[in-house]
């Protein structure tokens, strides 16, 4: 299904309902599209202790902090 922008505009409700029933939408400005609507897929719950695998632990991330001597600390205020 197609729409113009000014369309899309006018017949928003008719858009989304054919969204949900799982039509992809495409919205068009003068003539060519440039926006798909498609249904949005339900997101479950994050898995308990998902971060960890994705991020490959915490260790992995001291790479961000660099080791910090008395001096630099000074030097901050701290």
């Amino acid at each position: 299904m197609q729409f113009n922008i000014h369309e899309a505009k006018t017949q928003f409700s008719k858009l989304v309902a054919a969204v949900e029933r799982g039509e992809t939408v495409t919205i068009c400005r003068n003539g060519r599209p440039v926006i798909a609507c498609v249904p949005a897929r339900p997101q479950g719950p994050f898995p308990f202790g998902a971060w960890g695998s994705l991020s490959g632990g915490a260790s992995s991330l001291e790479h961000l902090v660099g080791p910090t001597d008395a001096e630099t600390l000074d030097d901050m205020g701290l």
